[in-house]
């Protein structure tokens, strides 16, 4: 959205010019005003989703170089005043706030899992395509292709998931996002609950809430199922 696009909104409208409006005209003013704010509240979305793809883009990048020339070594944790002993924990450090972590850890996680991408690849792929082929759900001989690895730059996210499914005998579902919503006393017991059982299935990281979600419910769908065919 250009700043002459909002120009026209920027300042909030004369309410009480509008109450006292004759009906017809000062319905067409309300009606247009709504209009335009909806148009730019659409703007700003489309403009947020290419900036979340290109952070995403960018980390990717600038995880690779980190992690390969170990250049988080060089910093200081300011907690202990040494130099830090993991990515993990300086990834910690540089992004406080759990959603910044969260998506942080995507990033560096993908790019781990794609070792045959190139800088160039991981800067154009779609984020949508680059998650799905880091998915371990993904044989390492489809991330390894190259024809694969480029399909990740232009297909959309079905196209993508039908050419693995398809051309490359891959098993791979659709998405689906699930979201919880927690005053923050009882999201902090969620996460600390979240880590336990991450740390119990030995995943990398102990702040992989979704997988050790996922672990959790397998695990307790697998034992109800067995008592189930018990009774």
């Amino acid at each position: 959205m250009t700043s002459a696009s909002i120009a026209p909104i920027a300042r909030m409208p004369d309410w009480l010019a509008l109450r006292i409006m004759a009906p017809e005209p000062a319905a067409e003013a309300l009606k247009s005003i709504l209009l335009s704010w909806e148009q730019a509240h659409e703007e700003a979305e489309t403009r947020l989703a290419t900036l979340r793809e290109h952070i995403f883009n960018v980390r990717m990048c600038a995880f690779r170089i980190i992690s390969e020339r170990e250049l988080w070594k060089l910093d200081i944790d300011p907690e202990y005043g040494i130099p830090f002993k993991s990515m993990y924990r300086w990834m910690q450090v540089l992004y406080p706030k759990d959603d910044g972590l969260r998506y942080a850890l995507e990033a560096n996680s993908t790019q781990k899992a794609l070792p045959k991408a190139t800088i160039n690849d991981l800067a154009e792929m779609k984020r949508c395509n680059a998650v799905t082929l880091a998915s371990k759900f993904v044989s390492d001989e489809c991330r390894n292709d190259p024809a694969v690895i480029q399909a990740t730059k232009t297909a959309t996210e079905r196209e993508f998931r039908a050419t693995l499914n398809k051309d490359h005998g891959q098993m791979i579902e659709e998405v689906e996002t699930l979201k919880f919503s927690y005053p923050v006393s009882d999201s902090n017991q969620v996460k600390a609950y979240l880590r336990w059982v991450a740390q119990k299935a030995d995943l990398p990281e102990l702040e992989d809430y979704q997988s050790a979600l996922l672990y959790l419910s397998i695990h307790e769908n697998q034992e109800r199922q067995i008592e189930e065919l018990e009774r």
